[in-house]
């Protein structure tokens, strides 16, 4: 397969460019078929019907999994795999074997979460949606967000921008003069994955930005960060299936995402914090201003 370079953080950085195989955008339509296919026949039926028997719990009583994301993903894993042939790091395969995060970083890869907001899900609210990312070596080529509420995707592809697809439409994402001070910004912040005492260290001066509130899905937050509505998303483990699209998505809108540690390049072979912004000069402000 051809080999190109494209434009990636490492560039913004001053490191090397990243060598990632040519885009398949013959693969746009079909996984966003597929995400839709999955959320009309497994999600949406649950949504505001979901029974007591449903309902799971994984690592504790907020991390919460439904019938509903473990049949999508089910249903997607193989389909994707056919599309391009790779590993399949699904959120609830994951939870049931660890050992397949390893693979993240093994040539191509596919992430999944199949329904990410799963507490704004089972109450009920539709923040909420269905995330997929295809990975060379730990690096996302290609995300795709689904809301099925709103019937709306949006689509990053390294090197080729950020798009959003709602009815017959079809917009480019870029953002426009994003704040910089963290004080006026929006978004939303936590510290899950972090130790004592620098999660309490970072907590308190999370706090101190006005703006920041409560989502509950970091696909949801990602694409209000690509249009220009929010400005941060702060997390304090990094996953696959959650940041995969939510770095390509922002950083091909104009946004810039990147480890805490060392502001390197998000791959999915990390686990440590992570943050995304609505510019590169937003998100050193916010470094300096939490992550001390």
């Amino acid at each position: 397969m051809k080999r190109i370079f494209l434009k990636t953080v490492r560039d913004v950085t001053g490191a090397e460019p990243i060598g990632l195989p040519a885009v398949n955008d013959a693969l746009r339509p079909l996984v966003a078929d597929y995400l839709k296919a999955a959320t009309d026949a497994f999600i949406l039926p649950k949504f505001g019907n979901l029974q007591s028997a449903d309902i799971g719990v994984k690592t504790g009583p907020y991390d919460l999994v439904t019938v509903a994301d473990k049949d999508a993903e089910l249903w997607l894993a193989p389909r994707l795999q056919e599309l391009q042939a790779g590993h399949c790091i699904g959120e609830e395969a994951v939870a049931e074997t660890p050992e397949l995060r390893h693979y993240a970083g093994d040539g191509y890869a596919w992430s999944i979460d199949p329904i990410d907001g799963t507490n704004n899900f089972v109450n009920g609210v539709a923040d909420f949606c269905s995330m997929v990312a295809l990975m060379w070596n730990g690096v996302p080529m290609q995300c795709w967000i689904w809301l099925p509420v709103k019937q709306t995707l949006y689509y990053a592809a390294a090197g080729s921008g950020a798009y959003c697809y709602r009815d017959a439409s079809t917009t480019a994402l870029q953002i426009s003069q994003p704040p910089v001070d963290p004080l006026v910004m929006r978004g939303s912040g936590n510290t899950k994955g972090l130790e004592e005492p620098y999660k309490s260290a970072v907590l308190s001066r999370m706090r101190t930005i006005a703006g920041r509130h409560y989502i509950g899905s970091a696909g949801v937050l990602a694409t209000r960060i690509a249009e220009g509505k929010e400005d941060f998303l702060m997390h304090g483990r990094e996953t696959p299936w959650d940041h995969a699209p939510v770095d390509l998505l922002c950083r091909e809108a104009g946004g810039h995402a990147a480890m805490i540690a060392g502001a390197k390049p998000f791959n999915a072979v990390d686990d440590g914090p992570i943050m995304a912004a609505s510019s590169l000069v937003g998100w050193q402000e916010l470094h300096r201003h939490v992550w001390i």
